[in-house]
Formats: C-alpha cells, structure tokens, sequence
C-alpha cells in the first residue's frame, strides 16, 4: 500500500522529534567582567581567577587581518621588476599599461579584429613563467584570443602560450622564458575594443632543467626526450605513434626535490599534440610511483596541480588517453618551494675553493675562505639573466664548527650587467644561518662582501636567494615605495575591510567564545625597530568588541623579527634557524613589545592570555641544545611579563610538540599554557590520514596533561574537507577540557582548493594587489574588494563547528542499517551492480561504466523514512582516483520531489558530506565534476546524527 505525501511527513516528523540530538549551546552572552579573568589551575582553566568554573576556550583565528600569509589575505603577490621597461602597440598608449594604475588603461583604436598586439621591451634579458593582463576598469574589454611571444632580439619571435582571455584579469601561464621582447596578440574578434589597466609578468619558483634527464616509452627518430627540457620552446619531443593509453615521459631529476605543480607544453607547431588524458606520478625510485594529479588534456599548455608538495626524485607524465594526433612535449616545467632554483647559476668566489658547494643542496658539503675573516672576501653569482628577488640567505650544517663560520659583517650588492653595482643591505650575519633581505629588484648578479674580522673562516653550507612573499618584504617593499605613511593607509585600507563589527557578530553566533588574534610585529615597530605613533588602535577595538559578545581575545605574536621559523607564516621566509634566533635586537624588541602589551592589557578580563611566539621552531631536527635555547628565551619573555603582568595567562609554542619546551617545573613558570598546531598537508587528499592524525593527538592528551601538569591549547589545525573527522576531534578536546581555536575565519581561496574548506568564509577570486608596481590608490582599491559581503559561507563546515563550539563532547555517529536498501544508478558498468555500493562490504563496488561528465546520479531507497544527517561516500581502495569531483545530495520522501541538501567538491577517495538534519526515505548523489575517470562507489554510509 502506498504512503500518501501528508502521512510520510507526519512519519517523517515523528522520527526527527525521536532521534534528533541538539548540542549543547552558549547562553546569551554578556560582556565580560572582572569575574570572567581566566587562570590555570592545574591542567583545566578556570573563571575569577582560578578560582571559579571550569572554562574550555574554542573559537577561532582571525588570520589574514594584523599579519599577512599571502595565500588567505590579499596585500598582494610580487610582480617581475619592471624598471626599465617600455612598451608599444597597434594603437593606442602604450605606456597606460605600465604606470602602475589600474584605471588608466591603454585601449585599441577600434574593436576586437584579430590584429591588436601590445609588446614590451623589459631591456635586458629576464626570466619570467606568467603573465597577467588586467582589464578590471573596462568590464568586457578583456581579449577574446591571447597569444604570446617572446624575442631575444624583438625581430625573431618565438611562440609561447595561446589561450582565450577572460574578463577581469587574463593570467596566461608558459615554461620559463629568457627573453628580452615580449609581445601579446589579440587573436578573436568582438564588437567592443581591447583594454588593459595593467600588464605584468611574473617568476613563478620552477626547476632548472639543465641538469635533469628524460626518457619516453617511444620517441620520433628524429626527437629525443632531452628536447623537452632544452629550454627552448622551439625543439619538441614527439611519441612519433598516435595516441594510446600508457604512453609515458619520465624525468630524473638527479635527487629529491618536494614538487607542488607540473607544466607541460606541447609546443607552438604541434599545439594540438596534448595529451588528451593525463596523469602525473611521483617516484623515490623510479619502481613505486605515486599518483599526484589527473585530468583531460584542454589545448595546448597543461598544468597539473598536486595540492600540496610530494618529494621524489623522478616526476613521471603519462598519457592515457587516445587520438589520432602524437603526444609532443615541447617544455616540461616542474615547480617546486620558494627559492630561485641555482641550477643556472655561474659561481665565483675571491678566496677559497668549491663554489660548486654552495649550489649543491647539501649543508654538510661547503665554502669556505679557508683564511681568518677578513673585509673584503666576497662571492658573485651570475645568475644568467636578469631575476627580481628580494631576499639571500647562507647557511651552513647543523651541529658542526661551520655554525661559528658565518660573517661577522656583510656588504650585498646587485648588478644588472656586472659593471655596475648597487648596495642593497649591509649588516651582521647570524650564527648558523643568515638572511639578507632588501627591496624586491631585478638583477643578473649579486655580490655579497666580508666585511668583518675574526679567526674562524668564513664558511657557507649553502647560498639560496629569492622573491619572498612574506609579511617582512611586503612591509619592506610597501615602505620603501610609499613612505612609512602611506604603507600604513594600505594596511589600514585592508585591515578596516578585511574585519568589521559583523564579522565578530558571525563569530558570536557560531557560538564561539575566544579569537585567537594573529598579530605582526610590525603591528607595532617601524622596520627599524622604533616604534609606531599608535599601534594599538585595531587590537584595542577588537578586545572591546569582543568583549561586549562575551569572546575572549589570546593575544598572539604571529610574527617575531627575522622569522620564529622557516615559513611564511612566522613572518619571513627563511633558513634553520630564521632570522630571530641569532640577533640578540631582535630578541630585545620582542621583549619591549610584550612588555608594552602586558602593561597595557594588565588585569583586562576580555584578554584570556598571551600567547608570546607562533609556532617557534629553530631547526626541522630540533635537539636538546636547540629546545634549550628556544626554552631560554621564553623564559626571558616570561619574566619580562611577570614583572608587569603577573595574572595573565601565558600561552607557550610546543612546536612540534611536548619535547619541543623545557617542563614548567625546569623554570618555575606557573599559569602558563602550552599549545600544539598539528597538521598534516601533504595528505590532505586522504581520509585515512586525517583521522589518524586525530586519533594520535586525542591518544597523546593524557600524556601531555599529565606530564605537562598545565592546560592545553589546539592554537591551529585543519582537517581538510573531512566533516566527520573535524567533528571527532573537537568532541574529543571537549571531553578533556582542552581549548582550541580552528585555522582560520576568512581564506580567500575557492571551493576546489583544499587550502581553503578550513577557512568559515572563502572564495573571493578578486584579484591582489601586485605589491612592487601598482600605485597607491590602486592598491587600496583592490583590497577593498575583500569584505566579507564578498566571500561565501562555507556553510556546512560554519554548523560542524557550531556543533561543538557550545561544548558538546561526545562523537557518536548514528550509522543507518544497510537492511531493506535497494540502490539504482543513471548507468552501470558491466561486471558491476548499484547494490554493491551499499552491501556493507568494502571491495565490491559499483562504476558508472564511463568518463565523468557531470550529471550521473547514485539513489538510494533507506526502505523506510529515517533522519538523515551525514552522509559518506566512499571510493574503492584500488580505484581512488574514481572519487566524484562534485556532488550535489538530495533527499527525499517519496522520491519524487527533491530538496537539496549539500552541494560541493570531492576531496579524495572518502568524503563525508554533513547536511542539516533532515527526514528522508531516498537519498539521490548526483556527480556534478570532469574527470576522465569512472565514478566508482565502494560504499555509501548513510548517518542519522553525527
């Protein structure tokens, strides 16, 4: 007998009433008072000093806003160094597309015809891989056909990318390129004219391919392998047979390289010899490969993304696809870290012997003067053509007499043609490891001079240079093109967009209760080290706004001068050990500036600790003298605090973990905290690793608490798109009153960048300010652009984590019995059925029997109306590139009319899909990606909570 529609609903809402689970919540909050101050007692935190309730802090971070990380807030990417440049074209001027304005525009003379063409002369040869053209100014005047060549002497042109443009800014992407002249065509045609605000070109980190070799499963007679990796787009590789599956090239890099992307051109002659299936793997061996990209195959230049870095020695590409055209590879670009890849570079030294050292990626091999330091011992790198950097670094092996060799004074200088120099930094080198930075600019060559005297050699392990993207060259770059204020009106511009009082209202209502605050501390001082006029005017409002929401504020030291650590995030790219830890200045004006902050936020109830140094780490390997020394200096810090302050609570990096600080007992510190950052992004595509991730950290809280006998803090951490696995960690912090706070509130990436689901706001692709060329009032308009009006809501991952924030702490996922289900499919592989997709057991599997297209739909009859909460897909442990790309989950009733209850991307071969509680007897996932695999089912697990 059928159901009628009402007597379903009424079934329907009889079962959610029965089984619904309602997490415990926030009371409305109130402001935060004197009885509200936090303190340790023992392992836990407690309200009125101590003395009250137990309070678990869980929130979030507002990254991006008082400390820059390029990949999540927009002050902008650098640019190549286009001094010198000029420009001409088919009409128009020319030169509007160079001064630096995005709203002075050259334009064409008439409408899109197919013979438009802008061409730069950069004046010497320059290394550039991108190119960007920006017609934000002129909605719709964008190209509808690019092509670009280059020319070593503007009469012989070479083509290197051919491509459709698009509106807003057309980013066009190329093997590296030595040139001098380059010119773009507008190849389309359309009834509106041809504008650009800007154009640039960009040095996108790439390997140098002189020393790498290649083979092929099959070559043409006349090509060989070595073609793909000449740097000349002109030669190419060719299979020399049609198309078939299995067709391979492989690279031998010589040595283990962490890669992140591949390009590969198929060349200007043979532009429609791209591989029409590809897949990318990576090997240590050149025997066990790993699968790290796939995909179809759209004209002529590829770029395979792996999401996140994989090391291996050999990067293999095959084609596995079929056509009747032949695989051709003119240039293979294989893009891997931050640096400036050496493999070009010409070495000289005035003393000494074995520059090649220097280049050879090994500390433990080195330079040296093999005499007493004394001024004047230099070397000169000849970098083969002209490079924008901003930044050199030396540094030497861990753990041996080279560690005392470092400069005890150095002179850097830049030239464009070896005749002419510039002085670009002088100073004090570090012991181990220094970093030299200075004003992002093109050169060919640099110099670096001792200056100093001392009885050690001067010894150097290894000699990297770059263009940084960090918060110290930002600053540095910004300042010394617009003055100290009108780099701080830039950052106020940003900062007075990036958070508002709403956005604490959207923290508020997700239930939060602190934010941890990243702070620069350029937030504070000029780079000089002086102080600003008022540094404290956003942190001052965001403590008082959030206090009146009841939201504690952990005041955290993002950055620390000369780099806490190697990455970005510490604030400057660099060296083990960075910066910070050899300069006894920069150790004093960190002192000063936790001593401003304890004396200005003493006994302030809003301020629920201070958390003195992100993610401090000394060295990859730290040992016990380097835990000893980072453990030294936080106690400096300590007692400068206590000395002032001696009721905060203060918050200590365990960074990578508890061995990595001294115990509190060794210094006596009491009322402190220690806090963890666990990642793991280079299995960010992996389930399986992300849960176990979760399972070591909530095995290993016993032992922390008790060993530690101090409270815990979660400062950082992303699970990626796995809901259920974020949903299980927080309950596990819960029931062990441990604090966390999620990484991070706003990222600017889009949905399909896995970098992005932590942030609760994402997806902004306007575009960022190039940082070493456009002018001021351009700058501020484009980050004005990032509110957070403009972003989306990440609205599945917002209501997991308001699921916990109120302090639920159990994960007891509810798995609906496989009994009664019947499945059906849009179409079925042969060998393969619907019911193997829910027959409870993994190795059986159902395939669509075809490429994703997008549209291919899973249904599932649960037999009976239930409440469906979660839902998990996933993928056959031997097929898990068969994962959907997209997905679309429906419920419904009576299987016919739909409502829609999550939309998004795939992420790796399981994907649990959280969807507001909802009863339901059909279940339909509908594939809504491209991919040139078959959409597989391993299993579907269907949760009634979660």
């Amino acid at each position: 007998m059928r159901t009628s529609l009402r007597g379903a609903v009424a079934t329907a809402v009889a079962v959610l009433a029965a089984s619904l689970v309602i997490p415990p919540t926030a009371a409305a909050a109130e402001p935060l008072g004197s009885d509200d101050f936090i303190k340790a007692a023992g392992n836990v935190l407690k309200t009125d000093s101590g003395a009250g309730s137990t309070i678990n802090l869980r929130g979030t971070n507002v990254g991006g806003w008082l400390a820059q990380e390029d990949w999540m807030s927009p002050l902008g990417e650098f640019a190549v160094d286009r001094t010198g440049w000029s420009a001409t074209a088919s009409s128009g001027t020319a030169a509007n597309a160079l001064d630096g304005s995005g709203s002075s525009t050259w334009v064409t003379g008439g409408n899109q015809s197919g013979d438009e063409w802008l061409r730069l002369d950069l004046g010497a040869p320059t290394v550039f891989n991108r190119l960007s053209m920006d017609n934000t100014a002129a909605s719709g005047e964008h190209p509808r056909a690019i092509a670009v060549e280059v020319s070593s002497n503007g009469s012989t042109w070479k083509s290197v990318a051919s491509q459709p443009g698009i509106d807003g800014v057309s980013t066009v992407r190329f093997s590296p390129q030595i040139a001098r002249h380059v010119r773009v065509k507008q190849t389309g045609t359309a009834g509106v004219k041809w504008s650009v605000g800007e154009i640039n070109l960009f040095n996108d980190p790439a390997l140098h391919n002189g020393a790498h070799t290649a083979s092929a499963s099959n070559s043409a007679s006349w090509t060989s392998p070595s073609m793909a990796l000449d740097g000349d787009v002109s030669t190419v590789w060719q299979s020399g047979a049609a198309q078939t599956p299995g067709q391979s090239f492989t690279v031998d890099l010589g040595r283990n390289v962490d890669m992140d992307k591949v390009l590969f051109d198929a060349g200007a002659g043979t532009a429609n010899d791209y591989p029409r299936i590809w897949d990318v793997f990576v090997s240590w061996d050149n025997s066990t490969f790993t699968h790290v990209a796939t995909g179809y195959g759209n004209g002529r230049i590829n770029q395979a993304d792996f999401q996140g870095s994989k090391s291996g020695r050999y990067l293999k590409i095959v084609s596995n696809g079929s056509s009747g055209q032949w695989w051709s590879i003119a240039e293979i670009a294989i893009h891997a870290g931050t640096a400036i890849d050496r493999g070009g570079w010409t070495v000289t030294s005035s003393v000494g012997g074995a520059t090649a050292n220097l280049t050879d990626s090994n500390t433990g091999t080195r330079w040296t003067s093999g005499a007493a330091q004394a001024p004047g011992q230099s070397i000169q790198v000849d970098m083969g053509a002209l490079l924008t950097l901003n930044n050199v670094t030396t540094d030497t092996a861990k753990n041996s007499t080279d560690e005392n060799d470092w400069a005890r004074g150095y002179h850097l200088e830049l030239s464009r043609d070896g005749a002419s120099w510039s002085s670009v930094a002088t100073g004090v080198g570090t012991r181990k490891a220094t970093t030299i930075g200075f004003n992002a600019q093109a050169a060919r060559y640099f110099r670096l001079t001792q200056t100093g005297s001392a009885a050690q050699w001067w010894s150097i392990g290894e000699l990297t240079a770059g263009l940084y993207n960090d918060d110290y060259s930002l600053n540095n770059t910004m300042a010394t093109r617009f003055g100290e204020a009108g780099a701080q009106s830039i950052i106020d511009a940003h900062q007075d967009t990036w958070l508002v009082e709403s956005d604490l209202d959207n923290i508020a209502a997700a239930g939060m209760n602190v934010i941890r605050l990243p702070i620069s501390w350029m937030t504070f001082l000029n780079l000089d080290g002086t102080w600003k006029s008022n540094p404290w005017e956003k942190i001052d409002w965001l403590i008082d706004e959030a206090g009146q929401r009841g939201i504690y504020v952990l005041v955290d030291l993002h950055t620390v001068p000369g780099g806490g650590c190697p990455w970005g995030s510490c604030g400057r790219i660099g060296p083990n050990p960075n910066g910070f830890w050899g300069s006894a200045s920069y150790q004093d004006w960190v002192v000063d500036i936790w001593e401003e902050i304890a004396t200005r936020y003493e006994g302030n109830p809003t301020v629920a600790g201070y958390d003195l140094i992100n993610e401090p780490l000394i060295d990859y390997g730290e040992d016990a003298d380097d835990v000893a020394q980072k453990s030294d200096y936080y106690d400096r810090l300590y007692d400068a605090v206590r000395a002032i302050d001696a009721d905060h609570l203060i918050v200590l990096g365990a960074f990578f973990g508890v061995n990595a600080l001294a115990h509190p007992s060794t210094y006596g510190w009491t009322n402190v905290m220690y806090e963890y950052h666990p990642y793991d992004m280079p299995n960010s595509k992996d389930w399986t690793a992300q849960n176990q991730l979760v399972t070591n950290e909530l095995d290993g809280l016993a032992t922390k608490l008790s060993n530690t006998g101090v409270p815990m803090l979660y400062g950082e951490y992303s699970l990626y798109y796995n809901d259920d696995v974020w949903a299980r960690f927080m309950a596990g912090l819960n029931a062990s009153d441990v604090s966390w706070t999620n990484w991070s509130y706003k990222v600017r990436g889009a949905a399909n960048d896995g970098f992005a689901y932590w942030g609760l706001y994402y997806d902004n692709p306007a575009p960022v300010p190039v940082i070493n060329s456009d002018d001021a009032a351009t700058y501020i308009e484009k980050v004005g652009r990032f509110g957070t009006g403009a972003f989306t809501q990440n609205t599945r991952f917002v209501e997991t984590i308001e699921k916990y924030a109120g302090g639920l702490d159990t994960f007891a996922p509810a798995a609906i019995s496989h009994t009664g289900w019947t499945a059906t499919a849009s179409s079925t592989a042969g060998g393969t059925s619907p019911a193997a997709g829910i027959d409870g057991a993994n190795g059986t599997a159902w395939s669509s029997g075809q490429a994703m297209a997008g549209g291919e739909w899973y249904r599932i009859d649960l037999g009976a109306t239930q409440q469906v909460a979660m839902v998990t897909v996933q993928t056959p442990s031997g097929s898990r590139w068969d994962y959907p790309r997209g997905f679309h989950v429906e419920v419904s009733l009576e299987g016919s009319n739909w409502t829609s209850a999550a939309t998004g991307i795939a992420y790796g071969w399981k994907r649990p899909i959280s969807i507001e509680p909802a009863a339901a007897r059909y279940v339909r996932i509908t594939q809504t990606g491209v991919a040139p695999q078959w959409w597989s089912i391993d299993e579907v697990t269907v949760y009634s909570s979660y």
